[in-house]
């Protein structure tokens, strides 16, 4: 794990630059000028020997970084650490070279020789990368607040699944195309590929490294799954439980099978401490996510234009004609109208307040993250193998056409025809990006690397490839076979929502206890998933961030 700034514009202030970049990167910190270029990078070290950036070719025309890890680097070459691929690759492939890499990354290439500049996030953006662009000048970075001290306005993060190619003079767009595509045949009618494949992406993630390993053990299905994982490749770690917040049953079941389990108990103090740390050793984030209020404004105001073009069809009949069934009528639009008129600004409010976002020091389980990481970090525990996008591929926080949160698209009922509902809103973007980020900014802020086995490119394939019975035939239905195949205790078709006993309220704290749902179940019939709805708005959800 690295942070990483390149940029055309000059660097005067250094050690403001590079404020969040250096925890991110508390192992190295090396700056460059190279052709007309400022380069950053501050490294953690985790495989190999600590290995500087950025990369150079021998006659200086291309240059290149990387944050993250590769874990298939030495299939092609005999690389002392995985950045080190990146050049001999790109000169071999060309800028299909990303398709090659398997891993979690964002990468950047400058190539002088041909007037090229090349920048990539993987599958599913585990590693943040924004962009700036303003008249000449140009910049890249791991964090948005670095661009901004350089004076970009306007820094954007680059969506995930994209590799964007400029023309480095000019700095016109020439391309956008995906890293990876998704096939969406479902043809496969057993488990067995998608448990090997969970299996090699922990086994991959925790190869060569110079570090501990830590989890957050919850009773869900999530951290059970990699918990289990890790003790059946016989993988040491520890497991974090913040007690009181979950099923006391499962996570004694749990920690009475884990070799270093820690139960943890947050104090007022701990909970002030931890979120005071993201206060001032993390960059200001804001999760915004859509909870399904634009798309019901949309449907709002494609209602209201339908109301008022009948009303203008109907309106002078009613006023010649004086016909019964067309005053009715007209009375009902009219009602019908006005409550509406009243209803959309209220959305619309909605709306602009989503966009706005919840901030990270207010988020709970950032602070409970915080906790975890600080007690990690004090052990040397640098690694941290997180349960995110379980939720978002998995089951799309829903069960049988039934959402578990407004922001649910297909309510974890997935079709027949698969592309007709892919890829859902929650699949890269809106809970994805925001919780992926959060986690990002959590961890980056003590040196600590976190990984996503559950964001696979294999692994999320092999789920796609599954007959639609098996992806419905229980909640998270490949957690729910892996965990009963291997004897691990979790609780059926409950959603455990995590949080670390306390919520910020007024830069103080409220004692607050886990939501636990049953799946599948609700008397709100606007949690329901109207497929007629979700297939018309399809073309719309994969191209939200593309620049």
């Amino acid at each position: 794990m690295c942070g990483i700034l390149l940029t055309t514009r000059g660097i005067e202030d250094l050690a403001t630059i590079i404020e969040y970049l250096k925890f991110r990167g508390p192992d190295q910190t090396n700056t460059v000028h190279i052709g007309g270029l400022n380069f950053v990078h501050t490294l953690l070290s985790m495989t190999g020997p600590p290995t500087p950036q950025p990369f150079v070719s021998e006659d200086g025309s291309r240059i290149a970084f990387f944050n993250g890890e590769i874990y298939n680097f030495q299939d092609f070459g005999n690389f002392s650490s995985d950045g080190e691929c990146i050049l001999p690759l790109y000169e071999k492939f060309g800028t299909e070279f990303v398709k090659k890499l398997d891993g979690e990354f964002a990468l950047a290439v400058v190539d002088i020789s041909s007037d090229t500049l090349l920048f990539s996030t993987d599958v599913f953006s585990m590693k943040p990368l924004w962009f700036a662009l303003e008249d000449d000048d140009w910049g890249l970075s791991s964090y948005k607040s670095c661009l901004e001290r350089v004076n970009f306005q306007d820094p954007i993060q680059i969506e995930a699944n994209s590799t964007y190619i400029f023309r480095l003079s000019t700095m016109d767009k020439i391309e956008r195309k995906d890293v990876f595509t998704f096939d969406l045949e479902q043809h496969k009618d057993n488990y067995d590929d998608w448990n090997k494949a969970f299996a090699d992406s922990i086994e991959k993630r925790t190869r060569n490294i110079k570090h501990g390993i830590f989890i957050g053990l919850s009773s869900g299905y999530d951290s059970g799954a990699i918990a289990c994982e890790l003790e059946r490749q016989q993988i040491p770690f520890t497991a974090y439980s913040i007690i009181g917040s979950e099923n006391e049953l499962t996570i004694n079941e749990r920690i009475g099978r884990t070799t270093d389990p820690r139960l943890i108990e947050l104090s007022r103090d701990e909970f002030l401490d931890a979120r005071g740390h993201l206060k001032g050793c993390c960059e200001e984030y804001s999760l915004r996510i859509d909870n399904g209020e634009m798309d019901l404004l949309r449907m709002e105001e494609e209602r209201y234009g339908d109301i008022c073009r009948e009303l203008d069809g109907l309106e002078p009949i009613y006023r010649e004609l004086n016909d019964p069934q067309t005053t009715d009528r007209v009375r009902v639009l009219r009602n019908e109208k006005a409550l509406l008129e009243k209803k959309m600004p209220r959305l619309l409010e909605l709306v602009e307040y989503r966009k706005s976002g919840q901030v990270l020091t207010d988020d709970n389980g950032a602070i409970g993250m915080s906790h975890i990481c600080k007690l990690g970090k004090s052990e040397g525990q640098l690694i941290y193998l997180s349960g995110s996008g379980a939720d978002e591929v998995f089951s799309d926080y829903g069960f049988e056409g039934i959402k578990h949160f407004r922001h649910s698209t297909i309510g974890g009922l997935f079709p027949e025809d698969l592309d007709s509902v892919f890829p859902w809103k929650n699949f890269f973007d809106n809970t994805q990006r925001a919780y992926l980020m959060k986690e990002e900014h959590v961890s980056g802020s003590y040196g600590v690397e976190g990984r996503y086995p559950f964001l696979d490119t294999q692994v999320v394939q092999e789920f796609l490839w599954l007959k639609p019975e098996l992806k419905n035939a229980n909640y998270k239905s490949v957690l729910h076979n892996y965990l009963v195949e291997n004897n691990y205790p979790f609780d059926p078709a409950q959603k455990v929502g995590f949080n670390c006993g306390f919520s910020p309220v007024n830069d103080g704290f409220n004692h607050q206890k886990s939501k636990h749902r049953t799946v599948g179940e609700t008397k709100d019939q606007s949690l329901l998933v109207n497929f007629d709805l979700v297939t018309s708005r399809r073309s719309d959800r994969r191209d939200r961030y593309v620049l």
